[in-house]
């Protein structure tokens, strides 16, 4: 045993040293041959460096690997075999025998036939890899276990309570946390949003109370679905991560297996579906972008939003799923928290041409988030435009909007990576506040002049025409059935076509002139003189009745600065724990500003940065170190200081569960400087409620409902971090680690580490002889995680253990049986000395020394010589005959121990 351990921390010297692995040497094979295993202990390094399969994570360093890739022991690089225990779950003895095991396996049938011819008959199949059984906790550590069919046991619940967290959700990109500021009473609130996907998780936290009921959604509930549903209109009581765009939207599902379009009826008033997935790569017009056209152009209150995909590392013209090659849907990209374009996001252009993506939102996980996020800024639209207009906002209307209100990003002018560039839902609704849009209709050779007056010192105009098309017929080489065209007069009667590009050379910046593919066009003047402008709109070919088409228009004036993040209510960083870029807008050209902060309303300032280029409209500022503060941005431009709204800063206390036991959770979180107290909120409803304040950095509760905290201080409160999750009762009871090993010459230490030390009254160490037990040491004060007990007098040959946790309420927690074996004066341990041929006898050294072990008849036969070389060792008696033997071991120094054994 001590090779094997000694090459262990060898390994471990070799391929980490930030963990101790002295705490999973229980799952190594006592054996000293390096034979070919199933499976093999190794670090996640090793486990990745060689392609290893990881069948089991132990922590964040080990792992267990399993030999699909290992072809021979000589191929074996830093593993160990291992032999079944880790199987089992770390808490197994706390689980309860009346609740039923849940077994995993990579071959149901195997499975199924291993299970009844050792009697287990009572079996439910879950899956294709899970069944449930009903056994006694014995059988499971004794037999299943050892069943190659048996990849894991578990005791859990099967009810979805699981927490869907969104890995990277940031308002700030998108000015969604402005728009929050400038319009408040815009939550989403009798707005309903169809999510296209599997069904989402009603449980989920940051879903309740969402679902409108529908006959066309899934029956399968998946996590993508439900990460869908909460970007759109998640509650936020997990995170801020959980909080949607549109709050208090309702959700309709429809099941994405069904792909082609619901029917109108189906979708019960929704008026925006998100379609977050993809097929494959499609460059032609087929049915399913057929289907989605003739259904937008005969529904104008309706829009779809669909993914551009996860391909882009192919290249152009890699949007994925024929329906994304329709003309009247929006197709999304995604883009980082500094606006630069994800590498795998999708690019256009469409099968025939079209700007595709239309535009890009954030989200670093991919475009099925930033589909999610449109949706979600979509649904603010169409609440405020119909609070405003007591009507729908039409699906060319809400396209034009968001693509005259985006940021250009990339070359300028559209592109086929960033399309017409980022969505800004704060211009977006300001945009229909101030009802910058115009609706008319036309026919062929029709031409309509609509009059605007541009103010002196505009910059930037932009104007954009989008209408909703007629289908094109399946196949078609070019989609475009009604062809509109722009221009723009200016006041000195200079004629401003639209930005075109060239498909054929898709990485060429885009250039004007007159646009035959696309149903959008887009017309900008950088500095326009001040005057009236006509804005044309000529039919150059209509099919038989007028096309209707939508007009957004928008300028800057010169010389303007405002903050869009941080702004009122925002808290830096945004989550609590992600750095995000400083925001602005800006309409100074190749000024540089000085940036400043302060932590006392503006009474003193610390620079920042000087030199900054006010253009590029953000800053990256990581602070020196973590502060809990109110504070105050200024950015000087000249003589003028432009001073932001007061903003939070605080983290997330990074809240742990320390103890899930007896009916008892205790959670844990840090201990900042300069923060004061903590309020806790607990789950009521569909909201998360103060509960209380606190001091300390732990909290208990009995209630098993969902909890958070929140720093309070210099009488503010910080950011909530994230919520507690739920887990399965006594899933985390006290016991993280219990051992039992020779201490010295003559002793054993049993030693344990806790999770926890709530509610301990006392703590035992039991001794079990021939079953019985006896309390043979007591701990009364408690006030480490850690301890241990000393038999100092053990028995010779095996001696079993186990600690016992008493509580105040005298419920008693037990850990596992722990095992050590004593060998006395003996200078071997032999075992056992009654066995089947089939079985192996089992020699235990008590110091590391070679030897010799020789096995005789009665008669006096040398039967088996065989080198004893580590201190654990395995000897075969397959081929031995029944009947008494006589072993001798000879040491290498000479010492002699003798014995009998019985072999039938």
């Amino acid at each position: 045993m001590k090779k094997q351990i000694t090459f262990l921390l060898l390994m471990i010297t070799t391929i980490s040293l930030s963990q101790n692995a002295e705490k999973w040497k229980q799952y190594l094979k006592k054996e000293t041959e390096r034979k070919l295993e199933k499976y093999y202990f190794t670090s996640l390094k090793n486990a990745h460096e060689n392609k290893y399969k990881i069948v089991k994570k132990l922590d964040s360093t080990f792992c267990i690997v399993e030999n699909e890739n290992l072809k021979s022991p000589q191929t074996l690089k830093k593993v160990l075999p291992v032999n079944n225990l880790w199987k089992l779950p770390s808490n197994f003895s706390a689980h309860r025998e009346e609740k039923e095991y849940i077994i995993a396996t990579d071959n149901i049938e195997a499975l199924l036939t291993d299970l009844k011819s050792i009697n287990i008959s009572d079996i439910s199949i879950l899956d294709s890899r899970l069944v449930m059984i009903k056994s006694d906790s014995k059988k499971i550590s004794d037999v299943l276990i050892a069943l190659n069919s048996v990849s894991s046991i578990s005791q859990e619940s099967l009810q979805p309570k699981a927490e869907s967290k969104i890995t990277d959700q940031n308002f700030t990109v998108n000015s969604i946390n402005k728009a929050k500021s400038n319009f408040p009473l815009l939550t989403g609130e009798n707005q309903i949003v169809s999510i296209k996907d599997d069904f989402f998780d009603v449980n989920d936290i940051d879903l309740l109370d969402k679902l409108i009921p529908s006959p066309v959604q899934s029956a399968l509930v998946s996590s993508h679905a439900t990460a869908m549903a909460t970007i759109v209109s998640g509650l936020g009581n997990s995170s801020a991560l959980g909080k949607g765009v549109a709050q208090k939207a309702k959700i309709q599902s429809s099941d994405f297996l069904k792909i082609y379009p619901d029917e109108v009826a189906a979708l019960q008033g929704a008026l925006t579906q998100n379609h977050s997935y993809g097929t494959v790569i499609e460059n032609f017009y087929g049915s399913l972008a057929n289907a989605y056209d003739a259904q937008l152009f005969s529904n104008a209150g309706l829009t779809h939003c669909f993914s551009s995909g996860n391909s882009g590392l192919q290249g152009y013209k890699s949007i994925t799923g024929n329906f994304k090659q329709s003309k009247n849907s929006i197709v999304l990209g995604c883009i980082d928290q500094n606006e630069v374009i994800m590498p795998f996001s999708s690019k256009g252009p469409a099968y025939d041409g079209r700007i595709k993506p239309e535009l890009v939102a954030f989200s670093t996980q991919g475009t099925s988030n930033s589909t999610a996020v449109a949706t979600g800024i979509i649904t603010l639209m169409k609440q405020h435009y119909k609070t405003i207009n007591n009507n729908a906002l039409t699906n060319a209307m809400t396209k034009a909007i968001l693509i005259n209100s985006a940021k250009d990003l990339g070359n300028t002018g559209p592109d086929f990576t960033y399309g017409y560039g980022n969505i800004n839902a704060d211009k977006s609704l300001k945009t229909i506040s101030e009802n910058r849009i115009i609706s008319g209709n036309v026919t062929s050779g029709q031409k309509n002049s609509h009059i605007i007056a541009i103010p002196a010192k505009a910059k930037n105009l932009k104007i954009t025409v989008v209408w909703n098309d007629l289908p094109a017929e399946i196949n078609s080489n070019i989609s475009l059935v009604n062809d509109l065209d722009l221009e723009v007069i200016s006041a000195d009667n200079t004629t401003f076509l639209p930005w075109i590009l060239n498909p054929d050379a898709p990485e060429q910046p885009a250039v004007r002139g007159k646009d035959k593919i696309n149903t959008i066009e887009q017309v900008t003047i950088e500095n326009p003189l001040p005057g009236s402008y006509s804005i044309n709109v000529r039919g150059f070919y209509v099919s038989s009745t007028a096309q209707e088409y939508s007009i957004v228009y928008d300028y800057e004036l010169e010389n303007q600065f405002e903050w869009n993040y941080p702004v009122a209510n925002d808290n830096f960083p945004y989550d609590g724990k992600t750095v995000s870029p400083f925001k602005w807008n800006s309409s100074f050209s190749g000024i540089p500003g000085q940036l400043s902060i302060s932590y006392n309303d503006g009474q003193t300032w610390e620079i920042i940065a000087a030199g900054i280029n006010t253009d590029l409209e953000q800053f990256a500022y990581t602070p020196p170190e973590q502060k809990f503060s109110k504070a105050k941005l200024k950015m000087t431009i000249g003589t003028n200081d432009y001073i932001s709204d007061s903003f939070m800063i605080s983290y997330d206390l990074n809240i742990t569960t320390s103890l899930v036991c007896d009916g008892t959770t205790e959670i844990n979180w840090d201990q900042p400087a300069g923060v004061e107290a903590f309020n806790i909120y607990q789950l009521q409803g569909d909201h998360l409620a103060f509960k209380e304040q606190t001091a300390n950095t732990n909290y208990t509760y009995t209630d098993g409902k969902i909890y958070t905290v929140t720093p309070v201080f210099e009488n503010n409160e910080g950011i909530k971090s994230e919520s507690t999750l739920q887990y399965a009762q006594n899933s985390n009871c006290y016991f993280e680690l219990a051992l039992a090993e020779l201490y010295e010459e003559n002793k054993i230490k049993i030693s344990a580490g806790l999770f926890s030390l709530y509610n301990i009254k006392r703590i035992e160490l039991v001794k079990i002889i021939n079953n019985i037990e006896t309390v043979a040491g007591t701990l009364d004060d408690i006030n480490s995680k850690t301890f241990s007990f000393i038999d100092a007098a053990p028995l010779k040959g095996s001696n079993k253990y186990k600690i016992n946790i008493i509580l105040e309420n005298n419920t008693v927690i037990s850990s596992l049986l722990l095992d050590t074996n004593y060998l006395g004066n003996d200078l071997f341990f032999v075992h056992p000395t009654l066995l089947r041929k089939n079985e192996e006898l089992n020699i235990e050294a008590k110091k590391e020394e070679s030897a010799t072990f020789y096995l005789y008849s009665v008669s006096g036969q040398n039967t088996i010589t065989s080198p004893l070389l580590s201190k654990t060792s395995n000897i075969s008696l397959k081929n031995t005959a029944s009947g008494i033997y006589i072993y001798k071991i000879i040491t290498n120094s000479g010492e002699v121990q003798t014995g009998k054994i019985a072999v039938f």
